[in-house]
């Protein structure tokens, strides 16, 4: 009877450590100041509380800022949004995440306002104190012009240097500025520093490949990168194709592979990867379609993403975009994704889900 007694609590802990994703939102569209939330990211900090940023547009006036919230309860409930980057004259946007121990680096991109594909700068906010207080905003010097694409967060790499990505166009260093995002051609690169204020560029990855709709970029954007369990350094690039595009680097981020188009079926959006810590598994979450920036999927790969799971649905608003994800890992191991989702009024919301490697591993 014990025997029996105890096969039964561990079947039902079973179940419920593979049960759905819960689901709900960091920052809901309110039709005026906090009308377009946006390309939010996650990061677990040092005290176990989470941090999400995301840009904001308001109904109307001057758009482009930055916000952060807060979560004590891995991702359930979530602070009032603090405002991090506002500038009268500049757009900020784009922003992402470094976490080392107590110390939190947010970067954001600035341009100029009504924006020109021409000249963008990246700022940076740091805490000490896992986000009680901030810095004031300084630049970060990138040897390129018009930089977007640092969307996905940075990493600490095994040796404790700092890794993250970084795209730009490539008119922009030509001196001529691309009309529309669909005029751009992008190349992407690893930044690399010992303090997160110094960067070194490295990498010079693009392609030309035909584009699946007009109003999609040229060339290789917004890579995400995390560390395998080997030191190799998977990088994963969005494209205007039918699929998510790759590069691997095997010496730390200074060489890298010839891009090739990835398993990761995705067009014009840029995939969120997470090592989960403790094991080599990786979490990807992309938009699983050829041409639209629906559904958003979740899976887990066991093998560097060479090869996935059976992808599971996060969200899919059918006529509408949900997109731009961000990962993290609570201490207890529970994953947690962030995406922006178009409402049918126009608006945009940040939303969040809970899931577990169980429940991702479950066939």
């Amino acid at each position: 009877m014990l025997i029996l007694r105890s096969c039964i609590f561990l079947g039902l802990a079973v179940r419920l450590a593979a049960a759905a994703p819960e689901s709900g939102f960091v920052a809901q569209s309110d039709g005026g100041e906090f009308h377009l939330n946006n390309i939010p990211q996650v990061a677990r900090l040092g005290d176990g509380r989470l941090l999400c940023v995301f840009g904001v547009n308001p109904k109307s006036g001057p758009s482009g800022r930055v916000y952060g919230a807060f979560s004590a309860d891995g991702a359930r409930t979530w602070s009032k949004p603090q405002l991090l980057f506002s500038s009268q004259e500049y757009f900020f946007g784009d922003a992402n995440i470094l976490v080392d121990g107590n110390q939190v680096f947010v970067y954001a991109t600035r341009v100029t306002r009504p924006n020109r594909i021409e000249k963008a700068w990246t700022f940076v906010i740091r805490s000490d104190n896992n986000g009680q207080t901030w810095s004031q905003p300084e630049e970060i010097h990138i040897p390129r012009q018009y930089t977007p694409g640092k969307q996905h967060n940075g990493i600490v790499l095994a040796d404790g240097t700092y890794a993250m990505g970084i795209s730009w166009d490539l008119w922009a260093e030509q001196g001529m500025a691309a009309r529309t995002e669909g005029e751009m051609v992008l190349a992407s690169g690893l930044l690399k520093s010992r303090d997160g204020l110094r960067w070194t560029l490295h990498g010079n990855l693009t392609t030309f490949i035909p584009k699946m709709t007009p109003g999609s970029t040229n060339g290789l954007c917004e890579p995400s990168i995390v560390q395998l369990a080997d030191g190799e350094i998977w990088m994963v690039l969005r494209s205007g194709g039918s699929h998510h595009w790759e590069s691997r680097s095997v010496d730390s981020g200074a060489t890298w592979s010839e891009p090739q188009p990835s398993v990761l079926v995705g067009h014009n959006t840029p995939t969120a990867l997470l090592r989960l810590e403790g094991r080599p598994h990786v979490v990807a979450v992309w938009n699983r379609s050829p041409v639209h920036r629906f559904p958003l999927v979740i899976a887990i790969s066991a093998d560097g993403g060479r090869h996935f799971s059976p992808p599971k649905i996060l969200a899919n608003p059918i006529g509408y975009q949900a997109s731009y994800p961000g990962l993290t890992q609570t201490r207890d191991g529970v994953i947690v994704a962030v995406w922006q989702q178009q409402r049918p009024d126009g608006g945009r919301d940040v939303r969040w889900a809970r899931v577990t490697r169980e429940w991702l591993e479950q066939e």
